[in-house]
């Protein structure tokens, strides 16, 4: 159901849902010296896509109604778990960006409460300590896919 959930995300930004305001996940040149995870790649492409789909319900922007969203953290875990497993095959800078992935996960796993409201509650502390664990994660995924 979540591989069905991530094609649709990756066929609704392709078919010109307009997301120019948000960041994007974006893979770096393929490294030459590092045999990386290819078999991984797809997975973290799509896990990126709906990273950046999500952006939006951080910001108050109207999400779909099939919000994949609900899953993105459970999803960002998977596909760790599973590039920690063949983690011997990334160069040091790969290794490092799995374990900061890691720990994001675990700061920002108290903010789902606040990611399901939309990234905003009454509390400016809690508000201010979510976006920024919600942005360390987005870029340490991103530093993840691009060494991988």
């Amino acid at each position: 159901m979540r591989y069905s959930a991530i094609a649709l995300a990756l066929l609704l930004v392709g078919c010109g849902t307009s997301t120019t305001s948000l960041p994007t996940i974006t893979p770096a040149a393929p490294s030459q010296s590092a045999a990386g995870l290819p078999d991984l790649q797809p997975r973290l492409d799509a896990i990126g896509v709906l990273l950046t789909d999500c952006v939006a319900r951080l910001r108050g922007e109207p999400v779909d109604p099939a919000d994949n969203c609900v899953h993105v953290l459970p999803d960002v875990t998977g596909v760790i778990d599973e590039a920690e497993k063949q983690s011997a095959k990334l160069a040091p800078a790969g290794q490092a960006a799995l374990a900061d992935v890691r720990r994001r996960l675990t700061e920002i796993a108290p903010c789902e409460p606040w990611f399901a409201a939309g990234g905003a509650s009454g509390d400016a502390q809690l508000d201010t300590r979510c976006g920024k664990a919600w942005d360390a994660l987005f870029q340490s995924y991103n530093a993840v896919r691009n060494a991988a």
